[in-house]
This record gives structure tokens, C-alpha cells and sequence, in this order.
């Protein structure tokens, strides 16, 4: 009989726990907006798929699970066939608990009734109700007076009447939602709602609306649209507002369009009151891997600017055009389309209206991954905008490129530009006697063009012969042969460079120099053209040889330590040996590091010893075994973890971080750490000042990132009289012991967990290719670090200081007030800086689960960023 009774009301109950899970989920959408992901290049779900991927994994293992109903006193109605179960009325089935002081079940009408102290437990959500009714037939159910916390007490909603309707359709009357549900009493935030009418998997309605702050009504809302699923959807996103000395008050607002699943874009408004006004435009398609456009296009007008903030703003100028113009533009845009399975077109291209665009504006694009895909680390520090195009077709074992580059010059004159226009190279590799040895060759033909100055054609071939050789487990090594032939064909007169430091001739002939000449370089070298001719032909080749032995020592350490099982240490002794003769190459044109291959008889060693972890076996996760395979890629999907559009990306658990993993025969390991020693002698060529055949000692120190720290280190040490150090820099993160583990719920673009973050770079004066002018050379330092001194406070600060020069380059200063369970958080910052020469300040409020107002001015936890899935290069940049 109980079992009976389970069949009809156990269908409902878990249509109302999984309804109220995705109604929930999809509230947590900005709201008014949502695209934090890119385009997916997958093909349309439908809508059972969707409905089956939303189900999370607990929830179907427990529905096939025996069903309990207990109270202390049944009653059985024949003439209605209706069961009444009084006094602490429980009904359980697997990890579902249904409370209740009374539950009545008509089972001829499939109808449910459970009143007084109504309490369901699920593992997605927990609600507690005076009275509901529920409709097995039609899925259909009203709550009185409800309470419900869903996600991990995360999302908090209540209301005088929920109902679910047929299909996927709820009303609220009378209630609210927030996401700070972990304190008692009034929720810090809410919003609030005479009635909300949602459809899930589509949009949602509410009228009479407010949103609340400690439980007074702040902004009125009479009626409001939102979407109600997670999926993309057109809309205002999250701008950025600010206030800079130099700039004014900044406020861009930019606007999202969800045009289909494989594309989209964004429009935003920029104005700085102080200097320019204009907007930006994005483009996205993403058809699938090494598939995809993105382009990101700018206008401003510059009719805002004073005389004095135009001049104030010119750091260099030194460069060859140092005008800004009153209108500006600027264009950043990258594909790839793959023709065939073997044959991509590809293009990338940054071009911009004046020499100085990309060093004043602090916005270049409308989404990150620009940068890593175009392999620039900062847009602002430019000296070159480059654009390539062209088709790679791979074959066995090789490749054919064939593509154009153009540089547009930001520092020299841009008809000393060098363009290579086309470039034509083939590359590969040939096994010889099955394998004994390898031939590999290198040819390119490239034609060079420049508006003044000398260009014309060249083609070049580097084949050489590889034989390893081993010797059991004790040594390996290596001997290669080659020679590298180039042929020109070039016109026109030579180029001058006069170097920073120096004061070039007034009037030179053809000079382009600040001035004119007569004005020393402090910023850049000078760029002239030479009377002498340089067309012709010419030819050279030249052989040279290289060889290489190693071999290798280890051993294996017990070590449980959390997740790691042992650590194995190896020490790798090493000697390379390379002979290039002396051929002389003065008198060929000089384009790139082709043309020159210099005379050396070089032997370099040294040793490197490394740190592994062998990680411990993880017990594998439990699955159905009646799943279908696309309910098993949804418990996959979805497997109860918190990624997701929803959540900040989690640090791992395990001391061990993912990346750079090593799995064979079933073992996983992981590098934590290396160290390299090298050092190089040339018999017969000095390899350093003072006419010494020594060069520096190098050490490389890289302690990969673990939970707790990550180091990468570099220093040159210079034996000769004792000199000291000529060169080092080094980067160190650290995570407190007391750092937290990042939000359960969504902060969008939040900065999470205290961190330390350090670095330092120095060079020696006399180790630079052009003698440094400052007599403490280069020496820079730089950090950053974030805390929380308790639940409700954190603060932030990132020093930027020229030890050379004693001067502060930036500085920027932040705090934050936040909820203890990071439902809000309200971060303030203030940026002091040189180049641009000016104070800002940002502004950033963010609701947990809703997203961000304003930009963050704390940028990211370094720990947060790490072994994040997917790569900005040859596929889909990141977001």
C-alpha cells in the first residue's frame, strides 16, 4: 500500500525539487543580461535534452531508490480512496525527506495534500511551507506560505503562494529572492514582487516590483523582464564608471545581441568627459575548433580635449609622429576557417589611426582573450602594429605556409617600415633507415618591402641530418649536421640607426629625428637613410655542425602527503657542442636573424634536476547503470560540481594543481618543480665584454604552481673578476594558509581568496647591448596583494616602483566591504600612475548570483587563473 502511494506522489514531488532548481539557477543570470560564455559551436539541444542535462545526477539515482511513509496514526477513506496519515506524517525516498502534520493522498483524483509544518529535504533544494496541494496528473502544485532554500542554501525564496502551472511555468505571489540566505532575519538584499510569472528555459515576468536594501525599498521596478534560463541573451551589460585626473569621469556602457548559437555581439558607449567620446563594436563567430572571427572595431572624437591635457598625455615624444588627431580609430580582429581537414586560412590584424591610440585608450577590446590569441601581453606597450594573413596546408610529417605580414610603425617613420609581402615557407622532417636518422629542412622564400630604404627578395634553405644514438639506460645523445644557404635580390639605400644616448647630426640627410637632429635620444633610437646602394645579388652558405650528450640519475621518495603518494628527484648532467666557421656575411642585407649566422665554437653545459609527485588513485565517481549515453553525458556535465556560469571558478583540493600532468601506465604524476645550471664556453670567439670566451653563469628556477605557492626565476651570474650578478628577475605567488577557497556562489569578475603576488627585475649596466645611460641601469619592482581582515572587510594594493630611477611608476589602492556569505560586495579602488600620468578611480558593486555593476578595480587572484580548461591560441580565446 505504501508503495502504491509512493508511484503517484514521488513523480511530483521531484518535478517540483528539479522546476524550482532550474528556476533558481536561471534567476542567478544577470539581470538583465547574460554572456559570460562565448558562443558554444555545438549543434541545438532540444528540449528533452535540455530537460535530462538539468537533472543532476543524486536526483536520478534516488528515484529508482524504495519509498518509506511513517506517522502515528493511518486512516483509509474507501468511498474517496484517500489515505490519511496524521502526527509527524514523514515520507522518504533515498535522500528526499517529505515532513509534515499530515499528509492525505486521493488516489483516485492523483492528488496530494500535506498540511501543517510542511518540510521537504532534497539534495537540491530544502522548503518549508504551512499547506500544499499537488496534481500528479498535470505536474501541477500550490504553496502556502513558503520557504525554500536551494543550492546549498545559497538561493533564498519566499512567497505567500507558489504555483507551479503545466509545463514549466511558476508563480510567486507576495515574495521575494536573494541570495543571502545564511543569515537570520531581514536579507541584506532582495527583490521583491507583488506577482512573478516565470517560464523556465525562456524569460520571466514581474510586476510591482522593488529591490530592497535591509528590507526597505530602494529602486521601484513596476514591471520587469528577465531571462529564466542560463543561456545567452541580448541585453545591457555590466559597465565600467570611473574618475581620472587626466581622463575625467569615464562611464562605458556596452550592450549585448545573442544572434544564434554560433555568434554574437556587443556594442558599448565610451565617453571621457576630459577627452573623448565614441563607442566600440565586437563581432563573434565560432563555428568550432579553428573556426572562428572575432573582430572588435573603435571610433572616438577628440573635440572634448584641452591644449594643456593633450600635451600632458604625450609621454614620447619622440616618436616619429606625435600628433593626436581630433578623430580616431582603431580595428583588432582574428580568424581562423579551416578550407579542408589539412588546409586553415587564417588572419589577424591590429591597425589604428595614429601612432598613440593604443597608449591613451584603456579599453582596446569588448572581451578578453584578444591578447593571448594575438600574442600580445599588453596592447598599451605596443611598438608595432602587426597584421598577418595567409593559409598553413600540414601534410606527413610537414608543412607549407604561405602568408603577408604588414607592420604598421608606432615609434619609427612608417616608410622604414619592413613588410613581408608574400612569404612562402615549407618545413619538414624525413626518417631515414627505418628511423636510424632524421633529415629535417627549413626553405622560405620571402620578397621584402618597405617604402624607403632597402628591400627586394631572398630565399633561403637549412637542411640538415640528426643521428641519436643511446646508450642502455646510462647515456643519450645526438649528432647533426647542416648548412644554411641564402640568396638575395635587393635595391635601394641602407638604414642608419643612431642609438638612444646619443645626439644625432643636425640636418642629417634624410633625417627624421626629433628636431632634426641635435637633440640627444632618450626614448627611442633614430632612424636615418644612408646615401650608399646596396642592389644586387648575392650569395652565401654557410655549414656548421652540432652534437650533444646527457644522461640521467633518479630516485623515488615515500611521501603520503594529501593527495601525493611519493616524490621522485632526477639529476640530468648535459654538454652541447656547436661549430659555425667564420664566414664573412658583412656585405649581405641585414632583415631579420636569418641573414646573419654567427662563427662559434661553443660548447655549453650544465645540469638540470627536477621534482615529481606521483598522485594518489581518486575513487571513481558513482554512476547510474540504466543511464541512457545522453543522461550519461548530463551527469558528466552537471556531476554536482560548482563550475559553471554560475559559480567563480573553484581552487583544486588537492595540493597538486592541474596542468603540466603526466599519465602512463595508469600512473599520474605531476612536475613540481626544476632547476637548471648552464653555463658556455667558445674556444675560439669572445662571448663577452672584456674579450672573454667565458660567458655568465645562468640559473632557471621555476616551482610550479601548487595551492600554496608558484616561482619562476631567473638569474646570470658573471664569474669573470667576481662581477656579481648582471641580470635576474623572478615572480612569486603565494596563498596564505588562511586564504579562502573562493565563493559558492556566482561573484562574476570578483577578486576571491587573499594572495601575495611579487615580482622583480634587474639588469646590470654594463649588460645591456647599448650601454645604459642611468647608472644604476634597470631595476624594477612590483606587487600585489589582497586580504580579508574578517568577514566583512578586505583590502588591496599593488605597488609599481623604478629603483633605477627612484620613482613611483603606479600604485593602486582598494578595499572591500562584502557580506560574511558573499551575497554582495561593494570594492573601491584607486590607481595613481606615471605613463599615463593621472589618478582613476573605479567602482564596482556585485550581487552573488546576479552579477557585477562597474568594473573590478582588483583584477584577479593569480591561484584562480591557473589550469582554467581551453586555449586562447589556435582555438577560441577565453572570455
Amino acid at each position: 500500500m505504501r508503495g502504491g502511494v509512493v508511484c503517484f506522489l514521488k513523480p511530483a514531488l521531484r518535478s517540483l525539487a528539479i522546476a524550482l532548481a532550474i528556476m533558481w539557477a536561471a534567476l542567478l543570470s544577470p539581470a538583465i543580461a547574460r554572456a559570460d560564455d562565448p558562443p558554444p559551436a555545438v549543434a541545438p539541444t532540444t528540449a528533452a535534452t535540455k530537460r535530462r542535462s538539468s537533472i543532476p545526477a543524486p536526483v536520478r539515482v534516488e528515484h529508482g531508490e524504495p519509498v518509506n511513509v511513517t506517522g502515528q496514526e493511518t486512516i483509509y477513506d474507501s468511498k474517496t480512496d484517500t489515505f490519511v496519515v496524521k502526527g509527524d506524517a514523514v515520507m522518504t525516498q533515498g535522500g528526499t525527506v517529505l515532513k509534515a502534520d499530515q499528509i492525505d493522498i486521493m488516489r483516485r483524483d492523483r492528488k496530494a495534500r500535506a498540511i501543517g509544518h510542511v518540510h521537504l529535504i532534497d539534495p537540491e533544494v530544502e522548503m518549508w511551507a504551512t499547506e500544499g496541494t499537488i496534481d500528479m496528473t498535470n505536474e501541477t502544485m500550490v504553496l502556502y506560505n513558503a520557504k525554500i532554500l536551494a543550492k546549498q542554501n545559497i538561493y533564498h525564496l519566499e512567497g505567500k503562494q507558489v504555483t507551479k502551472l503545466e509545463g514549466q511555468t511558476y508563480e510567486v505571489k507576495d515574495g521575494y529572492f536573494t541570495t543571502c540566505g545564511c543569515e537570520k532575519g531581514t536579507p541584506d538584499w532582495s527583490i521583491n514582487a507583488k506577482e512573478m510569472k516565470v517560464n523556465v528555459g525562456q524569460t520571466g515576468t514581474a510586476q510591482n516590483a522593488t529591490f530592497n536594501v535591509a528590507g526597505y525599498p530602494v529602486i521601484p521596478m513596476p514591471y520587469a523582464i528577465f531571462p529564466a534560463d542560463s543561456d545567452r541573451h541580448s541585453g545591457f551589460l555590466s559597465g565600467r564608471e570611473g574618475q581620472s585626473g587626466l581622463r575625467g569621469f569615464q562611464w562605458l556602457q556596452p550592450y549585448y545581441i545573442a544572434i544564434n548559437k554560433s555568434s554574437d555581439a556587443t556594442g558599448a558607449f565610451d565617453i571621457e568627459t576630459s577627452q573623448r567620446v565614441g563607442g566600440l563594436g565586437e563581432y563573434r563567430l565560432v563555428n568550432g575548433k579553428d573556426d572562428y572571427l572575432w573582430a572588435d572595431g573603435a571610433f572616438y572624437n577628440e573635440a572634448l580635449r584641452s591644449d594643456a591635457n593633450r600635451l600632458d598625455d604625450i609621454i614620447d615624444p619622440q616618436i616619429a609622429d606625435p600628433h593626436i588627431p581630433v578623430n580616431r580609430f582603431g580595428i583588432i580582429a582574428m580568424a581562423r576557417q579551416h578550407l579542408t581537414d589539412n588546409l586553415i586560412a587564417y588572419g589577424d590584424t591590429v591597425s589604428v589611426s595614429d601612432s598613440l591610440y593604443l597608449r591613451e585608450m584603456d579599453v582596446w577590446t569588448l572581451s578578453r582573450g584578444f591578447q593571448s590569441g594575438l600574442g600580445q601581453s599588453n596592447f598599451g606597450s605596443m611598438s608595432n602594429a602587426a597584421s598577418n594573413f595567409g593559409m598553413l596546408y600540414q601534410f606527413e610529417n610537414a608543412y607549407a605556409q604561405l602568408q603577408g605580414n604588414w607592420n604598421q610603425d608606432l615609434i619609427q617613420p612608417q616608410q622604414f617600415a619592413l613588410q613581408r609581402l608574400p612569404d612562402l615557407t615549407v618545413t619538414g622532417r624525413q626518417e631515414l633507415f627505418n628511423n636510424l636518422m632524421f633529415s629535417d629542412y627549413d626553405a622560405e622564400a620571402v620578397n621584402f618591402y618597405r617604402y624607403q630604404g632597402i628591400d627586394g627578395g631572398r630565399f633561403s634553405a637549412n637542411p640538415r641530418i640528426t643521428l641519436p644514438w643511446r646508450l642502455g639506460d646510462y647515456l643519450t645523445g645526438y649528432g647533426m649536421v647542416g648548412s644554411q644557404g641564402v640568396l638575395y635580390d635587393t635595391a635601394g639605400r641602407n638604414i642608419n640607426i643612431i642609438p638612444v644616448g646619443t645626439k644625432p647630426p643636425i640636418n642629417a640627410r634624410n633625417s627624421t629625428c626629433p628636431g632634426g637632429g641635435g637633440v640627444e635620444l632618450t626614448f627611442n633610437n633614430c632612424v636615418t637613410l644612408s646615401p650608399f646602394n646596396s642592389s644586387g645579388t648575392s650569395a652565401r652558405i654557410v655549414p656548421y655542425a652540432k652534437t650533444g650528450i646527457s644522461t640521467l640519475v633518479d630516485r623515488v621518495y615515500d611521501f603520503q602527503f594529501r593527495s601525493i603518494e611519493k616524490l621522485k628527484n632526477t639529476i640530468e648532467p648535459f654538454a652541447n657542442y656547436e661549430y659555425v666557421p667564420r664566414v664573412y656575411q658583412g656585405n649581405q642585407p641585414l632583415f631579420d636573424q636569418t641573414d646573419r649566422l654567427n662563427s662559434r665554437s661553443l660548447i655549453t653545459y650544465g645540469f638540470t634536476t627536477r621534482l615529481f609527485a606521483k598522485i594518489k588513485e581518486q575513487a571513481p565517481e558513482e554512476t547510474t547503470t540504466d543511464a541512457t549515453p545522453t543522461e550519461t553525458e548530463a551527469i558528466t556535465d552537471t556531476g554536482g560540481t560548482n563550475v559553471g556560469p554560475f559559480h567563480e571558478e573553484p581552487l583544486a583540493d588537492s595540493l597538486v594543481p592541474p596542468g603540466g600532468n603526466i599519465v602512463r601506465n595508469g600512473e599520474h604524476s605531476q612536475q613540481l618543480a626544476s632547476l637548471t645550471v648552464q653555463q658556455a664556453y667558445d674556444t675560439s670567439h669572445e662571448v663577452a665584454t672584456g674579450g672573454s670566451h667565458v660567458s655568465d653563469i645562468e640559473g632557471l628556477l621555476s616551482l610550479y604552481a601548487t595551492q600554496i605557492a608558484t616561482l619562476s626565476s631567473q638569474l646570470d651570474y658573471n664569474p669573470r673578476a667576481h662581477s656579481g650578478i648582471t641580470q635576474a628577475n623572478a615572480t612569486l605567488d603565494i596563498q596564505p594558509p588562511w586564504s579562502t577557497k573562493g565563493s559558492s556562489i556566482y561573484l562574476g569578475k570578483a577578486l576571491q581568496g587573499s594572495f601575495i603576488e611579487f615580482a622583480y627585475n634587474y639588469a646590470s649596466r654594463t649588460s645591456t647591448v647599448i650601454q645604459a645611460t642611468n647608472k644604476n641601469a634597470a631595476q624594477l619592482v612590483s606587487g600585489r596583494a589582497y586580504t580579508e581582515v574578517f568577514d566583512r572587510l578586505g583590502f588591496y594594493i599593488a605597488p609599481s616602483y623604478d629603483l633605477a630611477a627612484d620613482r613611483n611608476l603606479s600604485t593602486e589602492y582598494g578595499v572591500r566591504l562584502k557580506s560574511p556569505c558573499d551575497c554582495w560586495a561593494a570594492d573601491l579602488g584607486i590607481t595613481d600612475s606615471t605613463n599615463p600620468n593621472e589618478v582613476q578611480v573605479q567602482f564596482q558593486l556585485t550581487l552573488g548570483g546576479l552579477g557585477s555593476v562597474g568594473r573590478s578595480p582588483f583584477g584577479r587572484n593569480p591561484f584562480q587563473t591557473r589550469g582554467l580548461v581551453g586555449s586562447p591560441t589556435g582555438v577560441l580565446p577565453n572570455y
